[in-house]
């Protein structure tokens, strides 16, 4: 058994450990709910943005966009993934089950791949994945990176750079299940913009022209989805390091108190050692 110095020594730094998992799970909570308040503020206007696309569509069903283009017998398509990772560890499972989900669907010899987050982008390159970069001055959840995004990846579909463009991020569905999905931006389907049966629709002019005012909300549109995948996983992120901080603080608590038994136990024992000698030593003389 380690001596009462040994021990007294493990308890400190499995207190200081403690202190700072717990600061570390309450700043991932204060960060959960910032992202969900923002997200649910912004959310209305994405949902105009795509009511408004509907109501054009619905006026020129034929209207020919290049967003619509399927490009099916196009030779050589190249399919983009972006990939929302964590850049750090001390996530639980969040950052494996992305990166599993992503692999088992990107085909390394006919994809590309725009990592976010320096885990999946350390690990595409690891495995010699085509990895390009987005060029943004800096990653944050928001609006204004969601639309940098967006503006990068619309022009790379219209040079034909690439066909088609899936977003891969995880969606937290449940306090239990944190689900990696993948959802299709580019190119758009109709569907996506069908107005329910017997739906109200009001009469509406489009100035310029309704291709010109459908062809700038697209940006805004893919960015409303961008930006929603971006707070999913940042959510997801959050919610998976805060229940893996509550488990190691839990771990510490039990650590704090089996080596405390011991450091009494040791304690004790010493003493009883202590008096043994004296008694022995009294005997002796």
């Amino acid at each position: 058994m380690a001596n009462t110095r040994e021990i007294k020594l493990r308890i400190k730094g499995v207190n200081e450990t403690k202190k700072i998992t717990k600061a570390m799970k309450l700043i991932s909570a204060v960060k959960l709910k910032k992202a969900r308040e923002m997200h649910e503020r912004t959310l209305p206007f994405f949902k105009h943005i795509q009511e408004t696309m509907i109501d054009i569509m619905e006026r020129v069903p034929d209207m020919q966009l290049i967003y619509f283009d399927k490009r099916e017998k196009k030779k050589d398509r190249v399919k983009a993934y972006i990939v929302l990772s964590s850049d750090s560890g001390l996530t639980g499972g969040y950052n494996s089950n992305v990166t599993k989900f992503a692999t088992e669907r990107i085909d390394k010899e006919t994809s590309v791949v725009y990592p976010i987050g320096n885990t999946i982008r350390n690990y595409m390159l690891r495995n010699e994945y085509n990895v390009q970069e987005i060029e943004l001055n800096d990653y944050s959840v928001d609006t204004r990176t969601a639309g940098d995004i967006a503006v990068q990846m619309l022009k790379l579909f219209r040079e034909e750079k690439i066909d088609e463009l899936e977003l891969i991020y995880t969606e937290m569905e449940s306090a239990m299940h944190l689900v990696p999905h993948a959802i299709k931006l580019l190119p758009f389907e109709k569907q996506d913009f069908e107005r329910e049966p017997n739906e109200m629709r009001e009469e509406l002019e489009f100035e310029p022209s309704p291709e010109i005012v459908f062809d700038v909300l697209s940006n805004k549109y893919l960015k409303g989805i961008l930006y929603g995948g971006m707070v999913e996983s940042f959510v997801s992120e959050n919610f998976a390091r805060m229940n893996a901080m509550d488990s190691a603080t839990s771990n510490a608590e039990k650590m704090v108190s089996k080596l405390t038994l011991n450091y009494n136990r040791a304690r004790q024992t010493a003493i009883t050692q202590e008096i043994s000698e004296i008694i022995s030593g009294a005997t002796n003389t």
